[in-house]
């Protein structure tokens, strides 16, 4: 074989081996481009823990919502109760966990619907609110102990952390809420509210018993430290609601995701991120409780104002 010839193999199998890796290339772009998701879909959730918390709850269940529903499912951690409302009516989210309270005042005002809600380890769906003391403070279950205390509250948009102590003292024959305390302190999260009793910054406070139980589980030395004087009715834990506008195609698959992952592995390690066994579906009659508490205590939930709203 001549000089040439081996020159035209070596081309030829140059040219071969330039084509298969072409070809590869262009397979794994096609491969790429199959996973790259359309759109954009946000939820926001509620500051109920501090922010690296929540993130690390969350960020699973937006994973598994990307990857199965083919979107870019965006986590948006709100900074306020009072601002999921602007949230919603703005657009600038889709959906976002809700708070009961939060809910009721949102529903009454702008078109949302309540899709589902997690059922936690354990089987339970709803919370109660609680109202605590320190085992030291010389307070118990007679509100008279409480007259002139420092209470600490969440938010005023927050079933547990403000409504259901409000309730309480108004069934007990309290009319003037905030003349009843020598300071009300509002926390931002039911975790700071019961830390706020437990280092003595407050007499007694009021949050989410799911919360509550949350900290005992980490710290189960509080146990000795607190004890619960009163305890609300159940309600719905945080139910995701989307914006009543979104397409029906968008809304019953967010729905069948959510309340079928937990037959899948992946859905599953999500699940285990937020403490939960799977997720239920939420109606909007479930609140009906909460509207009329609400209504025992003068607020009218549709010109009630949402504290600090941007």
């Amino acid at each position: 074989m001549n000089l040439k010839s081996v020159i035209l193999i070596i081309l030829q199998i140059s040219l071969m081996a330039t084509a298969c890796s072409d070809r590869e290339a262009g397979d794994l772009i096609k491969g790429e481009s199959k996973r790259i998701k359309e759109g954009t879909f946000t939820i926001a959730i509620l500051p109920e823990q501090n922010v690296f918390e929540q993130k690390k709850r969350y960020r699973p269940l937006a994973e598994y919502l990307s990857d199965t529903l083919n979107v870019n499912v965006k986590i948006k951690l709100l900074d306020s109760y009072g601002s999921i409302y602007d949230e919603i009516k703005n657009r600038t989210i889709d959906a976002a966990f809700f708070g009961s309270f939060n809910y009721v005042l949102t529903r009454a005002r702008t078109d949302i619907e309540p899709i589902a809600r997690p059922v936690e380890i354990g089987g339970n769906s709803n919370y109660k609110g609680i109202i605590f003391t320190r085992k030291d403070s010389g307070l118990n279950s007679d509100i008279r102990t409480w007259k002139g205390k420092r209470i600490s509250l969440v938010h005023e948009v927050t079933t547990a952390g403000y409504i259901f102590p409000r309730w309480y003292l108004k069934r007990h024959g309290i009319d003037n809420f905030e003349k009843y305390f020598r300071r009300i302190i509002f926390s931002g999260s039911h975790d700071a509210a019961i830390l706020a009793v437990l280092k003595g910054q407050a007499d007694i406070g009021a949050a989410k018993d799911l919360i509550f139980k949350k900290l005992l589980s980490e710290n189960p030395a509080i146990r000795d430290e607190i004890v619960v004087l009163a305890e609300s009715i159940s309600v719905p834990s945080n139910s995701l609601c989307v914006r009543a506008d979104l397409k029906n195609n968008i809304k019953s698959s967010l729905k069948k995701t959510l309340l079928s992952m937990h037959n899948t592995d992946n859905g599953r390690t999500a699940l285990a991120a937020l403490n939960a066994e799977k997720f239920i579906e939420t109606s909007d009659s479930e609140f009906n409780e909460l509207r009329q508490m609400a209504g025992d205590i003068g607020i009218d939930i549709r010109t009630y104002q949402f504290r600090d709203s941007r």
